[in-house]
C-alpha cells in the first residue's frame, strides 16, 4: 500500500471505496481524533478529510473508482468553528440548513465531535429522506453521539419514522411531524440536539417547507450554508438566531446517478440477511405512504417490489422492506426484521430484488 506523509499545511482528501491506516504520528477527522493502527474504511460515494497539527504517515489502498489528494489549508472553514463555538454556549437545537452538496453532513459530523463531552449529550436528527445517513433513504431517524464518529452512518438509528419517498415535496407535512416527534422524544438529557435537513431549498415550495419546519421547531440556532444567497428567501422569513456559513469547498460533489448508487447502498445496508415474512391482512393495517387510512390493497402486480415501513403500534419504524406480494388475504415481505408490524406502509419507490431503485 502507498505511503502518504501529511502536514499542517496539506491535509489529505480521501475519496471511497478506500481504507486508510494511521503509522505515525497524530491525526484527526472532522474533530475525531485516529488512532494508530485503526483501519478506517470509506464508503463508495463517500469522502473524508484528514487533518494533523504536526506530522502523520497513511498507508492508503483504494478502490474504484476511490481516489485521494492532498490540498492546501484546512479544510474545516473558520466560519464552521465559530458555529461549534457558538453551539457548545447557546446548546439547544441547531438546524443545518444547505443546499445539496453544500456540506450538511460533514459539518453535522464536524459540530457532533466537537460539542462532545461539553456537559449533556449531544444527539442528531437526520431529516434527509433523500441523502439519510443514520437510517435508510425514505426516513428519517435521530441517534445519541456517544463518541467520535468519522460519518453520520456509524451512529444506530435509536428511534425512526418511515415518509415513503425520496423526495421531500411529496409529504411535506408528515416529513415536518416525524422530525417535530424525533426532537419531542430525544431524552432531555440531550444538552445540544443537531438536525441535518435535504438539500430542497430553492423553490418557493422548498422556502415555504423549511419555514413551517422552523416554526414547528423553534430552534436555538439556525446554520445556513450558503454557496451563493440560495437560503436568502429562507432566511428572510426567519425570526430565529441565524449564523451564516461557508459552504465547504471540499464537499464531495455528486451526480445524480451517483446520489441514486448511495441510495442504494443504504437500502442494502438496512435489508442485511433478509427474510421473507407473511403477514395476514385482517391481522395488520395496511395503507399508501401518503393516505393515513388503511385501504384496500388486494392486487399482486402494481405493488411487487414497492418499498414498505413496518411500523409498531406507536408509528415508529421497525424495519424497511420490500413486496413480494399481495394476494388471497396475504402480504410478503422481504426483510430483516423478525418483528410483527402493526402497520404495513407502501411508499413511492419500487425496487429490485438486488435493492436497486427502479
Amino acid at each position: 500500500m502507498p505511503e502518504v506523509r501529511l502536514s499542517k499545511e496539506k491535509p489529505l482528501l480521501v475519496d471511497g471505496p478506500a481504507s486508510i491506516v494511521l503509522r505515525e504520528g497524530t491525526a484527526t477527522s472532522l474533530g475525531a481524533p485516529i488512532q494508530i493502527g485503526n483501519s478506517l474504511v470509506i464508503a463508495k460515494y463517500r469522502r473524508i478529510a484528514i487533518e494533523t497539527e504536526m506530522n502523520a504517515v497513511f498507508q492508503i489502498r483504494i478502490g474504484e473508482p476511490g481516489s485521494y489528494r492532498q490540498v492546501n489549508g484546512s479544510t474545516i472553514p473558520p466560519s464552521w468553528r465559530d458555529a461549534a463555538e457558538a453551539l457548545r454556549h447557546s446548546r439547544g437545537l441547531a438546524v443545518i440548513l444547505g443546499d445539496v452538496d453544500s456540506g450538511k453532513s460533514t459539518l453535522c459530523t464536524y459540530l457532533a465531535n466537537t460539542c462532545l463531552g461539553h456537559g449533556g449529550q449531544t444527539s442528531i436528527i437526520d431529516g434527509d429522506v433523500g441523502q439519510a445517513d443514520i437510517g435508510p433513504p425514505t426516513t428519517t431517524s435521530s441517534s445519541t453521539v456517544t463518541k467520535h464518529i468519522i460519518n453520520l452512518q456509524e451512529l444506530r438509528p435509536e428511534r425512526s419514522y418511515f415518509i415513503g419517498d425520496t423526495s421531500p415535496s411529496s409529504t411535506p407535512d408528515k416529513l415536518v411531524q416525524s422530525i417535530t416527534h424525533l426532537r419531542d422524544k430525544i431524552s432531555t438529557g440531550s444538552g445540544i440536539i443537531i438536525l441535518n435537513t435535504d438539500g430542497w431549498v430553492r423553490e418557493d415550495e422548498a422556502v415555504e417547507h423549511k419555514r413551517q419546519l422552523l416554526d414547528s421547531l423553534r430552534p436555538d440556532l439556525v446554520l445556513a450554508l450558503s454557496l451563493d444567497h440560495e437560503l436568502d428567501h429562507i432566511l428572510e422569513l426567519l425570526n430565529r438566531p441565524t449564523l451564516p456559513l461557508e459552504a465547504s469547498s471540499f464537499a464531495l460533489t455528486r451526480t445524480r446517478e451517483e446520489r441514486k448508487k448511495a441510495r442504494e447502498e443504504g437500502y442494502r445496508r438496512f435489508l442485511k440477511n433478509p427474510k421473507h415474512m407473511d403477514l395476514r391482512l385482517n391481522t395488520i393495517k395496511l395503507r399508501m405512504f401518503n393516505a393515513p387510512q388503511q385501504q384496500r390493497l388486494d392486487q399482486i402486480t402494481p405493488y411487487r417490489g414497492t418499498i414498505t415501513g413496518l411500523l409498531d403500534e406507536n408509528g415508529e419504524l421497525l424495519s424497511i422492506g420490500r413486496i413480494e406480494r399481495i394476494g388471497n388475504g396475504i402480504v410478503r415481505i422481504t426483510t430483516s426484521t423478525e418483528e410483527t408490524p402493526r402497520t404495513v406502509e407502501l411508499g413511492a419507490v419500487v425496487l429490485s430484488t438486488r435493492f436497486d431503485e427502479i
